[in-house]
């Protein structure tokens, strides 16, 4: 099975030195907003420990990563025996084919938005930071960095468990591998970045310095607007991530744009069957409110019935001056009225917080 994983990623590694990078469609190297703070580090804190905005510590170098790490390998090392022992055809439906709408069997849905359509994005808006940031051989540098933070992402969502999963075996060997093969194509990322306005809007990822330091206000985040045939300014409106927030979005002449959506979050696991290590998300209601220039997140502040983060707003560098500084500030406020307060400049790789 070594070897099977072996031929897969040399075909990868193959595929993707054939990837040309001359069209830029995401990364344009903006100074204000989303686009300023990504960084490999910032992705790193935001999408491979994405999932301890869902009832997980956020010391996050007290995580379990290293029994989580090995668990993740014997599942890639030997796939079809934890697929076999789940069910194939529960795998095929749960995982792969969007056949099921019981939240129950519906773990495909984060596989195609985050792994598929969310990972195709970054690998290709990666690939042009390092290109534009000059690294020799941008392609292979997006590469290991996509590889790292998803090992990581499966590591930290393994947890404590040991035994079959066949999470992780969807996750990369389908999904994450079909998302790099998938935008290597310049049609793909055409439609995406220029139809559906894809883009980055991730939170700004703060650490709280203490004896044990807390990783706080971190998450990937993706936005989708579709513009309407009957008008230039309005738009169909997805902000998605462990969230799924749907309404309008308003483009002013001015590149500006206001967003408003309603929709679910994902508040706590829920474990359905401890052997097989199968999970689906408890989920609360969702509003958001959103203000991008040029498809660069200005500012949003989210609501949420969450018990931690049940309102939090992010400004980016770029809206607020103060001479020749614009610092990136954020605010969070739990169920409890207790508050996490953190600052961010789009020249360092993360932020700092105080509660």
């Amino acid at each position: 099975m070594r070897s099977f994983s072996a031929v897969i990623l040399f075909s990868l590694i193959l595929t993707v030195g054939k990837v040309s990078a001359r069209e830029i469609y995401y990364f344009k190297g903006r100074n204000y907003g989303s686009e300023s703070v990504f960084n490999p580090i910032s992705l790193f804190l935001n999408a491979g420990f994405d999932m301890i905005q869902v009832d997980r510590n956020r010391k996050i170098f007290n995580l379990p990563l290293n029994r989580g790490a090995k668990n993740v390998l014997r599942n890639l090392a030997n796939p079809f025996t934890p697929i076999r022992n789940y069910g194939t055809w529960n795998f095929i439906r749960d995982q792969i084919l969007p056949i099921s709408f019981e939240r129950n069997n519906a773990q495909y849905w984060p596989n195609y938005t985050l792994h598929l359509i969310g990972g195709g994005m970054t690998y290709v808006n990666m690939t042009e930071w390092y290109s534009y940031y000059k690294f020799p051989s941008p392609e292979i540098f997006s590469l290991l960095t996509y590889a790292m933070y998803h090992f990581i992402n499966e590591a930290v969502e393994n947890d404590t468990h040991q035994g079959d999963n066949v999470d992780p075996i969807a996750d990369i060997y389908i999904f994450d591998i079909g998302a790099v093969i998938l935008f290597s194509f310049d049609n793909v990322k055409k439609f995406f970045a220029e139809d559906l306005n894809l883009a980055d809007w991730s939170l700004q990822p703060s650490f709280i310095l203490m004896d044990e330091p807390e990783l706080h206000n971190n998450g990937q985040f993706f936005s989708i607007k579709w513009k309407f045939p009957f008008s230039d300014h309005l738009h169909l409106f997805y902000y998605f991530g462990t969230n799924g927030v749907g309404g309008l979005s308003y483009k002013f002449d001015s590149g500006e744009a206001i967003s408003l959506g309603v929709g679910m979050a994902a508040s706590e696991f829920i474990t359905l069957n401890a052997i097989s290590n199968k999970k689906t998300l408890d989920l609360v209601w969702n509003l958001g409110l959103f203000y991008d220039l040029n498809n660069s997140l200005l500012a949003n502040i989210s609501w949420t019935k969450k018990t931690d983060y049940m309102i939090n707003v992010n400004i980016y560098p770029g809206l607020i001056k103060i001479g020749d500084i614009s610092p990136g500030l954020w605010l969070a406020i739990n169920k409890n009225g207790s508050s996490i307060w953190g600052l961010n400049f789009s020249w360092l790789p993360f932020g700092f917080a105080l509660k």
